[in-house]
């Protein structure tokens, strides 16, 4: 009888680790699956929102690289336009405008001279004629 006995402890002892196993394995199962969920949850609601999509990161990097390339431009428009030998006296004429005139004579005279135009290129970039002759109006 106590080989029965045995038997019975052995067999209590297995079913107890194949039910400890079942249950292991049902909560990875349950912890992969709610990994799972949050993940695609939290994708949906981040890029829903726009804060980490890379088309945003690229189009404020593209936008910021305008601006920063409109202004370079413009300082470079303003510093040939005080090379001029004629400069002063065309700050002198610009000042003699009423103020509606001065900005498109300012902008015909850059427009005209090329001096917001860089080399290999045919038109100016947009916004670096009149930031220029903002910076014109200033001196």
């Amino acid at each position: 009888m106590s080989t029965t006995e045995e038997r019975d402890v052995e067999r209590k002892r297995k079913a107890e680790k194949a039910l400890h196993r079942e249950v292991t394995v049902k909560r990875i199962k349950d912890i992969v699956w709610t990994a799972v969920i949050a993940t695609v949850i939290t994708i949906i609601v981040v890029t829903s929102l726009g804060w980490l999509t890379t088309q945003r990161v690229v189009e404020k990097a593209r936008e910021e690289g305008v601006k920063e390339l409109v202004a370079l431009r413009a300082s470079i428009c303003l510093v040939r336009f005080q090379q001029r030998p004629d400069a002063e006296a065309k700050l002198t004429e610009f000042k003699a405008l009423s103020y509606s005139e001065k900005d498109a004579a300012i902008q015909k005279f850059l427009t005209d001279e090329g001096l917001a135009t860089m080399l290999g290129e045919d038109v100016p970039v947009p916004g670096a004629i009149d930031n220029c002759a903002d910076a014109i109006k200033r001196l």
